[in-house]
């Protein structure tokens, strides 16, 4: 009869966007939870730490022990059991990467079954499920981090609907920016949907043509999208080097994905030229929690609540 590891730890390496790896961590985190085990989340890839930053310097995980990656690795050096058995201590050492994407690294957390292991390590490849409550639950943002963004959200007035115009990861040029449709669902909102609106997006020129139809008003962001190359790539795919060149900071673009994302969570109403986004899908499923969920994030904020209209 086979018995469940001790002091189980898992290792959710990341990769892909931003709602891709929440998506992950729920999956791991839902495992812990079952199975008592511990949780580690490597966040230094290139497309969200460059390798000078972590996880841990914008979330915490709450109720769940956590284990640094310092701690893994001494636990593989001193004979622990890795499953995969692809993975190795000098694989995990590593940064994640493009490479951890190979089926031979990939594990797939689903229903309770345990992995016999004492380190789990997955890949950030999965099931497009979600373990909403977990990540409501069991992480929070730094209170630093948590800080800079109430500043910013503080005029944020409820209820609204945000505008998510997903641009340069998925368009290529300028001159096809795919927003008529969208104007187009807008226009067909009842007058209290297209009352008060946020736009969003990570291409600058997106921005513009929206507001040449519809006064949105833009919420704070720090990293000054009007800098990069237009219509080439997501912000989140630039180098270290690329953001070096426009003076830009890898800590602010992610503090402002982090923004957007719970901008979207505490909306009323979303509309978004992306119906297959997973970022924007992802703030819908949140969203359902009610303002309250997203909420715990930020220790506690809320919008403010906008008075209601006589009528006659």
């Amino acid at each position: 009869m086979s018995t469940q590891p001790k002091n189980q730890v898992v290792v959710m390496r990341g990769w892909e966007g931003f709602a891709d790896r929440l998506q992950i961590l729920s999956h791991c985190l839902h495992y812990c939870k079952i199975h008592n085990a511990s949780i580690c989340v490597d966040w230094r890839d290139k497309l969200w730490g460059q390798g000078t930053s972590d996880f841990k310097d914008y979330f915490e995980v709450v109720d769940i022990p956590v284990l640094s990656l310092e701690d893994v690795l001494f636990k593989i050096q001193n004979g622990a059991k890795i499953s995969p058995s692809s993975w190795t201590k000098e694989k995990i050492e590593l940064p994640p990467n493009e490479s951890d994407h190979f089926p031979v690294f990939k594990t797939e957390l689903t229903g309770t079954k345990l992995i016999e292991a004492d380190v789990v390590v997955h890949n950030c490849t999965g099931l497009r499920t979600f373990h909403l409550d977990n990540l409501l639950c069991n992480i929070r943002l730094t209170k630093s981090v948590a800080d800079i963004i109430v500043d910013r959200l503080k005029n944020l007035t409820s209820p609204y609907t945000v505008v998510h115009l997903r641009g340069t990861d998925r368009l290529k040029t300028t001159n096809d920016l795919g927003l008529q449709a969208t104007i187009d669902e807008f226009a067909l909102k009842p007058q209290h949907v297209k009352e008060r609106s946020y736009v969003l997006s990570d291409m600058e020129s997106m921005i513009h043509e929206w507001l040449k139809v519809y006064s949105s008003e833009r919420l704070y962001t720090s990293y000054g999208i009007h800098k990069f190359p237009a219509g080439t790539q997501g912000t989140h795919f630039f180098s270290a080097e690329v953001l070096d060149f426009y003076n830009i900071k890898k800590r602010d673009i992610n503090i402002d994905t982090i923004m957007d994302f719970i901008i979207i969570c505490f909306a009323d109403w979303i509309v978004g030229n992306s119906s297959e986004s997973c970022f924007t899908r992802m703030g819908k499923h949140l969203n359902q929690g009610g303002p309250y969920g997203i909420s715990k994030w930020l220790h506690g904020f809320m919008p403010k609540k906008a008075p209601l209209k006589k009528t006659l």
